[in-house]
């Protein structure tokens, strides 16, 4: 997964922002769950740590991590926060064909 400060990269294309925090055990369990669950999909995933850019909890609406969200040129098709459910994620990276 791609650790990413923060750029404008995530208003072109598909792209899923994994957004977490320093010392967050859940968060490292779910890094490690989502790279396997979406190891074959073309897709870009970016970790965004939120200790490093405090301001895209505003941004994105992100109160509370880990928090997942799939992004298509920059509009929100899935969030899922906590402890994940894949299934209505893939289901719409499958209808995305990716």
């Amino acid at each position: 997964m791609e650790t990413v400060a923060f750029s404008e990269d995530y208003l072109e294309g598909t792209v899923l922002l994994f957004f977490a925090g320093e010392d967050c055990g859940l968060c490292n369990g779910m890094r490690m769950k989502t790279e396997r669950v979406l190891a074959d999909r073309d897709l870009r995933l970016m970790e965004v740590d939120l200790a490093a850019v405090p301001q895209l909890r505003g941004t994105f609406g992100v109160f509370s991590f880990p928090t997942l969200l799939l992004l298509q040129d920059g509009r929100e098709l899935v969030r899922t926060a906590g402890f994940f459910d894949f299934g209505p994620l893939e289901k719409t990276l499958d209808a995305l064909g990716l």
